[in-house]
């Protein structure tokens, strides 16, 4: 029983030994395995973290779109507000339209409105934003009309300074607005406000149509070299007021007719 407790222990240390000794071997042995196993785990993570991601970038995109929605919506509201507010102030004949289509092309010169001839739109109704002056009814249907802007080549707008009540005309010129004889023994500073001057059928007095952003006078001419800039978001607004025309006169305001009528309001 001895010999074999003896025996018993010396194979006891003989194991331990050999076990410490083939340690290193087990352990490099199991390098690859555990290597392809935290690969596969670090895979997963970051597979994980990929499509986590794409998941916040997804959502981030569909907040913002939903925020500048909310702010197109929240604008559209100011404008209609504003255009309620003046018309049941200083224009309570006039009438809120709705702008349900406009040329693609960015430099075209019409749009279309949502009010015809069913709500007693004419041709010839001046257009205003809650800013100023817009275009003028050119064409009517029952349930919608086209609008021409004033900064079409054929729009002449009778108008006059604020600030002197000097009378003048604006002409529309392909996208723009010109102010082209201006008398230069007149008084016209930049920031000067054109407003109409009520002196035809079709606009009111007093609706705001540009600014004056350069006036120089003098080298012999005349007249003005001057600039100017529309008041109206000509481009940018979704409801407009539609204003009847005085005396309810239906007419296409031209250039001949205009000077009439300022030659004739000149001379009294």
């Amino acid at each position: 029983m001895l010999l074999l407790d003896n025996r018993y222990d010396v194979v006891k240390i003989s194991r331990n030994y050999i076990g410490t000794a083939l340690y290193p071997l087990q352990w490099l042995a199991m390098q690859p395995v555990n290597v392809v196993s935290n690969s596969m785990v670090f895979l997963e993570k970051q597979q994980n973290l990929s499509s986590e991601n794409k998941m916040l970038k997804a959502q981030n995109a569909q907040l913002k779109l939903q925020i500048s929605q909310q702010e197109v919506r929240l604008k559209s509201m100011v404008n209609l507000d504003n255009l309620i507010q003046l018309q049941k102030t200083a224009l309570p004949q006039a009438q809120v339209a709705l702008i349900v289509s406009s040329d693609t092309n960015p430099l075209a010169d019409r749009f279309v409105i949502d009010k015809g001839s069913h709500h007693q739109i004419r041709q010839g109704d001046a257009v205003s934003d809650e800013h100023g002056l817009i275009g003028q009814v050119t064409s009517v249907q029952p349930l919608s009309s086209e609008v021409t802007l004033i900064t079409s080549s054929n729009a002449v707008i009778p108008a006059m300074v604020m600030r002197t009540g000097v009378r003048t005309l604006v002409y529309g010129r392909s996208g723009s607005l010109d102010l082209r004889y201006f008398p230069a023994n007149a008084s016209l500073l930049r920031n000067d406000l054109l407003v109409t001057s009520g002196m035809d059928s079709i606009y009111p007095a007093g609706i705001p149509i540009a600014t004056v952003t350069q006036a120089q006078s003098g080298n012999g001419s005349p007249y003005y070299r001057a600039q100017i800039e529309p008041i109206a978001q000509l481009r940018n607004s979704n409801f407009v007021l539609v204003i009847p025309q005085k005396h309810g006169q239906t007419a296409h305001y031209s250039a001949d007719a205009a000077v009439t009528n300022l030659s004739s309001a000149n001379h009294d």
